[in-house]
């Protein structure tokens, strides 16, 4: 349901805090910024905070894989940890409920994205409807992108940020620009986010409409009235609507070339021409308000 009951956060209680959001989407910055703004001296007694990232648990087991194995790269690592980091994460997030203290306000942050998955979560970790909230945030869009008979909960301001911030981002711990397949991972990731309603799905899951909230943050810039131009309709049409996510090989064999010229064009067009605000200092805003107001 939608977060118009506005609800303070209570000390004893537990609420989890997730993003729906592409690759490079605003989630590592909105959760630094809690992170931040909770370990403050003003806060260190009032907030217990738990951070569980899928990302850095698949990081740490494939570089120990590696470390075992040192004739593997790290991609080969990587690619065969996905069951063992499910695994895992779902222990770190049993152990964050663990955690909780009673004289506090429990605060876990869920860096993973779950478009299809929230269902799952809900049932294994929401059992306790009068002390638990699953607080999902969403990014505030201008329009939603729809090209086709294909629906995104994303603008295409969203869609081309995203995309600009991955291709400038160094040192992540599994995906960075440099990254060959970063592209490929990237409209994967869109992929799994076609016809998909944010509202919908958590309108669903009935058993949980009393402790489950929506609400919208600033990610990226949507001041811009993008046009959807003839490139972006066609590498919807031609590649997006035909491929399946995720898989690589068929994606590289059938239409990498295809994928390699629509995303050098969006860098010709919008790369280094500060076109977009960065909203950084936005996200910090609105974790305050979060923080001082509930959602």
């Amino acid at each position: 349901m939608e977060s118009e009951k506005r609800i303070k956060f209570e000390e004893g209680k537990m609420y989890f805090f997730m993003c729906y959001a592409l690759v490079c989407g605003g989630k590592s910055t909105f959760f630094e910024q809690i992170l931040s703004q909770t370990s403050k001296e003003e806060n260190k007694n009032k907030y217990n905070v738990n951070f569980v990232s899928s990302d850095e648990i698949r990081a740490d087991l494939s570089h120990k894989m590696q470390k075992e194995n040192p004739e593997m790269t790290f991609k080969q690592c990587f690619d065969k940890t996905g069951k063992q980091t499910a695994k895992v994460f779902d222990k770190e997030i049993q152990k964050a409920i663990n955690n909780k203290k009673d004289d506090k306000i429990n605060l876990i942050l869920v860096d993973k994205n779950y478009p299809q998955g929230i269902d799952r979560f809900l049932n294994l970790f929401c059992k306790d409807k009068s002390s638990q909230f699953f607080i999902v945030f969403i990014p505030k869009i201008k329009k939603p992108l729809e090209i086709d008979n294909l629906h995104f909960p994303f603008s295409l301001n969203y869609f081309i940020q995203c995309y600009l911030r991955l291709n400038n981002r160094h040192g992540h711990e599994v995906l960075n620009g440099e990254d060959e397949q970063s592209k490929l991972v990237y409209i994967s990731f869109l992929k799994l986010f076609q016809n998909f309603d944010f509202h919908k799905k958590i309108s669903s899951e009935q058993n949980f409409s009393s402790n489950v909230f929506i609400q919208d943050i600033d990610f990226t810039d949507e001041s811009k009235d993008l046009e959807i131009d003839i490139e972006t309709e066609n590498f919807f049409k031609n590649v997006i609507k035909k491929m399946r996510a995720f898989d690589m090989d068929n994606i590289k064999k059938e239409y990498e070339n295809e994928i390699n010229n629509y995303f050098k064009g969006l860098e010709e067009k919008y790369e280094g021409k500060n076109v977009f605000e960065d909203t950084r200092g936005i996200i910090e805003n609105e974790v305050s308000d979060i923080l001082l107001n509930g959602i």
